[in-house]
């Protein structure tokens, strides 16, 4: 394989190389700024983790001018996140990848999933997702497209009293699972646990816990006065910066497809009031928030920002071998295309 490194470089060297090759760009540098302490720390701490919790696989020699960087944490007890590739040259991203695949493939974790977000406009990332996404399925895979908007930590004023707050629990569990996979699919409710009893992710914070960061989540459906689910929030926390776009802090909003735009605005109203006071003493000053693109600007309308389009792709261990033959496609693609430049090169 490449030769990389499993959880073995310093963070300070690491956050060098991010700024070497512009992977931390100065938009997002100036916005983690208030945070980029503690980032540091939280990222010191999380490579101290087992790497089946939290995994940074990087490929460095200076002396060549040559760096590729992959990592991932767990999400939910059954999925990593998959994030930050970073490389400055083709061969080595499709290089790192295929090593990072064979190390999940040695997790012990029965039909262990992988989420990753990714901008459509990134053609190497869009084209592989898109293609694994066809060949596994809806049974072992899921795509979708969300705005991922930045709101306000300010008060808002609630609308309609009569939409109400419903937590997650043992005797409405069944409902809110219903209304999610209506909405996202069976595979997507599976990959986020929610078949599961621990609606929190304790066990996964317990393991978080152990050094130092967190990792918990709250689920929360908003419901008519007939208790009709207008739509349901998955709040995500965690240490923050384990993902440099706050993911791992962000709030998803699932409204009802099936309600009247109006009623769904005051659902949203609803959820920003409530959000407003969740996020009060996290440690972001923003909420980030994932929706459907169709929703974006009745967030916006309430005082929001568009900060990117992002597809979300996430898929069981059964597409594992799919996808490293496609890498090995990819490889073979990359060094025909090196050769034919080599030889034109030498023409000229």
């Amino acid at each position: 394989m490449i030769g990389a490194n499993v959880n073995g470089i310093k963070v300070e060297d690491l956050f060098q190389c991010y700024d070497k090759y512009n992977f931390l760009y100065q938009e997002k540098k100036e916005k983690m700024r208030y945070l980029y302490p503690m980032i540091k720390a939280n990222w010191s701490m999380a490579l101290d983790m087992p790497w089946e919790n939290f995994l940074l696989l990087t490929y460095n020699r200076p002396e060549k001018d040559l760096f590729a960087s992959v990592s991932a944490w767990r999400s939910t007890s059954r999925s990593y996140l998959i994030q930050h590739m970073v490389s400055n040259q083709p061969e080595n991203t499709r290089l790192i990848l295929l090593h990072f695949l064979e190390l999940l493939k040695e997790d012990i974790v029965e039909n262990n999933a992988i989420q990753v977000f990714y901008q459509p406009k990134t053609r190497f990332a869009n084209n592989m997702f898109s293609y694994l996404e066809g060949e596994a399925g809806p049974l072992h895979s899921h795509l979708h497209t969300y705005s991922f908007l930045s709101y306000p930590l300010k008060p808002i004023r609630l609308n309609d009293s009569s939409i109400y707050a419903e937590e997650l629990n043992a005797s409405n569990k069944e409902e809110i699972q219903q209304f999610v996979t209506m909405e996202r699919g069976q595979f997507y409710s599976w990959v986020q646990d929610l078949d599961s009893d621990d609606f929190t992710l304790s066990k996964l914070d317990e393991q978080y816990s152990k050094y130092g960061l967190s990792r918990t989540r709250k689920i929360v459906a908003y419901k008519d006065n007939k208790n009709n689910i207008l739509g349901v929030t998955l709040i995500n926390k965690a240490s923050a910066g384990l993902n440099f776009s706050l993911l791992e802090n962000s709030t998803e909003v699932i409204l009802n497809s099936k309600q009247p735009i109006w009623v769904l605005n005051e659902a949203l109203n609803n959820m920003l009031y409530h959000l407003s006071n969740e996020y009060m003493k996290s440690d972001v000053n923003q909420i980030p928030l994932l929706i459907n693109p169709e929703y974006e600007e009745l967030v916006n309308a309430y005082g929001g920002s568009t900060m990117r389009t992002y597809n979300y792709f996430t898929c069981d261990n059964t597409v594992l071998d799919k996808w490293c033959l496609y890498l090995v496609n990819e490889l073979k693609a990359v060094h025909e295309h090196l050769l034919i430049k080599n030889e034109q090169s030498k023409v000229s």
